[in-house]
């Protein structure tokens, strides 16, 4: 394998690397602005809550953009 090679191999799982860092901390603030959200509103009828059963799926599909994407 080439040098030029590597280096492209490298570039890729840096940047798939800093991709599902940045996923995993949207994730992450995301739940946590959906649960507060959520018990803000326990008590209110008129105010619906906002169902996250299918949240953390949603960020599985865009974490492997990079690999999935990568030519």
């Amino acid at each position: 394998m080439t040098i030029h090679k590597i280096e492209k191999i490298d570039n890729i799982a840096l940047l798939d690397e800093k991709v599902k860092k940045l996923l995993e901390d949207t994730e992450s603030k995301m739940s946590t602005l959906i649960d507060d959200y959520n018990v803000s509103v326990e008590d209110k009828e008129d105010e619906p809550e906002v169902n996250d059963v299918d949240l953390f799926s949603k960020f599985d599909d865009l974490k492997d953009y990079v690999s999935d994407y990568t030519q």
